[in-house]
């Protein structure tokens, strides 16, 4: 009888240490899964203030040619009052 019941301990310490080795496993892996995200949204914050940099310079263009175009608008006005 105390056989059985080192037995079964013993089947009881073998299987806690078969979880605590796949739990390690599973934190390892959600550590590094968790290291890929950080990188990630690292490279998403910078595609962000790229592109927000980016539109701000064709904000500029835009306002640029606006005024281009109602300078060329004027002219055209005073242009066409000369025979």
């Amino acid at each position: 009888m105390r056989l059985a019941v080192l037995l079964v301990r013993m089947g009881n310490l073998l299987v806690n240490l078969a979880v605590l080795l796949v739990s390690s496993h599973i934190t390892r892996e959600f550590e590094h899964i968790t290291r890929e995200f950080s990188s990630f949204t690292r490279e998403i914050g910078q595609f962000t203030r790229e592109f927000s940099s980016f539109t701000r310079e064709i904000g500029q263009f835009t306002r640029e040619f606006s005024s281009f175009t109602r300078e060329i608008g004027q002219f055209t006005r005073e242009f066409a009052h000369y025979p």
